[in-house]
């Protein structure tokens, strides 16, 4: 787990990653809540020490017959002190708990400056845009009959939709195309579960920040006093994505080194409340509460660097398969995520918006997660923190929209990638 002795261990690289991010992290308020809990621990033991040295000489004393009052009236005195000191400690543990469980992961050397996502600067840019404008993909979609949005917010709210004909087998072939893809790369398909107990969601992102984009379950009205209900015990929250299941999934593990790496591809529905979204991307499928994803996950040893380049060629293997031009952005240090050490996006062009759109995030999180889930692997008979790394596979309601507009027609059908043709059965979409 996360201590205050690794931040003690690496305080320098701490203070130097904290400075970078312009991060407000109270690491003096964390330091000195340490040194003071330290304190307390040593004037406890002294203590402690003193009511076993004077229990002797009572004991001591009535056995030869004396008198003990003025010691016995001393220990009552010392037991209360001790009382003091164990009825504060617990709560320095959870001040300091609260503090390492958000303080930010030590960014790579390699993070570029900047203040906002507008700082980040782009890698590359690759393919050939054929379509400089279309409709909206959600225009292109109704036009078919293929889409429903009206429909699905009266029955479960705004941000959700019903996909007909065609399109369904479109967004399946999409899972299918990025599942065969990376499971051929030797990655371990996995279905995860769909629902994560709070203490290991807390283990995979920072979850003062990430709550309020999770839908938690709750017990139905129906089942309160019924004994024929399986109760809820834990609070669980539904995953946003697979990659936090996957990383949980090996909570509390040692591994061998030659164990590693382990390469994971998982597959999964995704619920997110889009919490700070209000206003944005409101039509459509491009920003919504339920999604399809595939995920990458890679759990390795502390030489990490080349698994992220590995995850990152991967997915900008399946988007240039897919046909759809993108450019590759790194994430710059003040819109980086806490958790990520470095971090990498890859950004379609969508025509009906001239402009590129988040297809593809790709974030070594180093020891962030590890230390959280308390994973380790035994290096030689020393027991190091793995490193966690994810990278998108496809997600697959967005590459939806990529792929509808820029594969549009005039007559408003819409051409199925090449690469997808044997999973759909037609080369062409046209109208239900």
């Amino acid at each position: 787990m996360i201590t205050t002795k690794y931040v003690r261990d690496n305080i320098e690289r701490i203070r130097e990653s904290l400075s970078r991010r312009e991060s407000a992290f109270q690491i003096d308020t964390l330091l000195q809540l340490d040194s003071d809990r330290r304190g307390l621990l040593t004037d406890l033991q002294l203590l402690q020490s003193e009511r076993n040295k004077r229990g002797l000489e009572i004991s001591e004393k009535k056995k030869s017959g004396n008198e003990a009052s003025n010691l016995l009236e001393g220990m009552d005195m010392l037991k209360g002190r001790i009382n003091e000191i164990e009825r504060r400690i617990p709560e320095y543990d959870q001040k300091i708990e609260s503090l390492l469980q958000t303080l930010p992961n030590i960014m790579h050397k390699d993070v570029p400056k900047g203040k906002s996502d507008e700082d980040n600067p782009e890698i590359k840019r690759v393919g050939e845009i054929r379509k400089k404008s279309s409709d909206p993909h959600e225009l292109i979609l109704e036009r078919l009959g293929l889409i429903d949005i009206e429909s699905a917010a009266k029955v479960a709210g705004s941000r959700f939709y019903y996909l007909k004909g065609d399109l369904v087998l479109l967004e399946q072939s999409l899972g299918r195309f990025a599942l065969d893809e990376i499971a051929g790369r030797g990655y371990t398909p996995v279905i995860p579960p769909y629902m994560l107990k709070k203490r290991y969601y807390r283990g995979t992102v920072p979850l003062e920040n990430f709550e309020e984009m999770l839908y938690a379950t709750s017990e139905p009205i129906e089942s309160r006093g019924r004994e024929d209900y399986e109760r809820i015990e834990d609070e669980l929250f539904m995953i946003a994505t697979a990659e936090h299941p996957l990383a949980a999934m090996h909570a509390g593990r040692v591994f061998n080194k030659e164990e590693l790496p382990l390469r994971y591809v998982g597959i999964s529905p995704s619920f997110r409340r889009e919490a700070g979204s209000h206003g944005r991307d409101t039509k459509g499928i491009f920003r919504v509460h339920q999604f399809n994803k595939v995920e990458q996950v890679i759990i390795s040893d502390d030489d990490s660097d080349k698994y992220h380049m590995e995850l990152l060629a991967n997915s900008e293997e399946i988007i240039g398969k897919l046909g759809i031009p993108y450019r590759v952005i790194e994430i710059c240090t003040g819109d980086l995520s806490k958790k990520d050490a470095r971090s990498f996006d890859i950004e379609g062009y969508m025509p009906s918006q001239q402009r590129y759109r988040e297809l593809f995030s790709c974030s070594n999180c180093t020891d962030w997660q590890s230390m959280r889930l308390d994973m380790k692997y035994d290096s030689g008979g020393e027991r190091r923190y793995v490193h966690t790394l994810n990278a998108t596979g496809v997600s697959i309601e967005r590459m939806l929209v990529a792929i509808v507009e820029n594969y549009s027609n005039p007559d408003g059908s819409i051409d199925v990638p090449e690469v997808l043709v044997r999973y759909v059965g037609k080369g062409r979409i046209t109208k239900l």
